[in-house]
């Protein structure tokens, strides 16, 4: 929303603020270390305390190639995990009762994202998960030939919200688990998702660590983009789910799930588009996946 603003109040304000901006910059300083100090003091409180066994036997039965990883990666993963958990606040509805189970098992597929990038923290604007047992439905009208309005039921295994919650559908979850190479995970994908809204807007371009990685990102993803689109609407069979056709915040999503879930078939249909995502995400799955 573009926002008009009275140029005339600006004097005024400058005035009446300048004598006192020193104390103003020293009350901001204090909050800002205030808010930051306490967030690490109270992470590095959290992460003293040993990872639960419990938790560790979810996180080794959901992440199928845990123990493949590096003791780096494992470490980061966990850490993640604890600070995941203890941070956001997690919301079952329609009767569900929400476990530990339910939120390592959310929390350990998000923070496999995260495993490269430190510098995203460990979204940040995300403040509750909201689960339901099963798929979330609901219908939208749409206009048939003969100008009559009808209902389309739709049916969604998940939802992120631009500055709100991430919305799933526990059901989804545990499908995901139990198939973890069909390039199906809705996990990856809504949290893929919240990455790319990390820069305020859903648009299939995340928060890039520098020009160079914005630049190829340009570059290389909308071309992939516009060709698999070309071959969508020509009928053409795909390793990327259709529904990344949808736009290019869609094939974002969907294209992350391929990354991860199915490394090598990503890189042998499309060597360019997996060069671009494990640039990005600075892991590669491949090694994961291996035996």
């Amino acid at each position: 929303m573009r926002v008009e603003h009275d140029r005339t109040s600006f004097p005024s304000v400058s005035r009446t603020l300048g004598p006192s901006i020193p104390w103003t910059l020293h009350l901001i300083a204090k909050l800002i270390n205030w808010l930051f100090g306490s967030k690490a003091r109270r992470r590095e409180q959290l992460l003293s305390e040993p990872f639960p066994d419990a938790w560790l036997q979810i996180v080794r039965r959901t992440v199928h190639f845990y123990e493949r990883l590096s003791e780096n990666e494992k470490r980061r993963l966990r850490e993640c995990i604890q600070i995941f958990v203890a941070e956001k606040r997690f919301v079952g509805c329609a009767g569900l009762m929400v476990t530990d189970d339910i939120k390592v098992t959310i929390a350990a597929g998000a923070c496999v994202l995260l495993l490269g990038l430190p510098r995203l923290d460990i979204f940040p604007k995300l403040r509750e998960v909201i689960v339901y047992p099963d798929s979330l439905a609901d219908s939208v009208e749409a206009i048939g030939p003969d100008g009559r309005p009808y209902q389309i039921s739709q049916v969604r295994a998940g939802e992120a919200w631009l500055r709100g919650p991430v919305v799933l559908a526990w059901s989804s979850v545990r499908r995901s688990v139990a198939s973890p190479v069909d390039g199906y995970n809705v996990v990856y994908h809504e949290f893929a998702h919240v990455i790319d809204m990390q820069n305020s807007s859903a648009d299939g371009m995340p928060p890039p660590a520098s020009k160079a990685q914005y630049d190829r990102w340009a570059r290389v993803f909308f071309k992939e983009f516009d060709r698999f689109v070309h071959a969508s609407h020509r009928g053409m069979l795909t390793l990327i789910d259709p529904y990344g056709a949808t736009n290019p915040a869609e094939f974002f999503a969907v294209v992350t799930e391929h990354f991860f879930e199915q490394p090598r078939q990503l890189e042998i249909n499309h060597p360019e588009l997996f060069e671009l995502l494990a640039d990005y995400y600075q892991v590669n799955p491949i090694r994961w996946r291996k035996g």
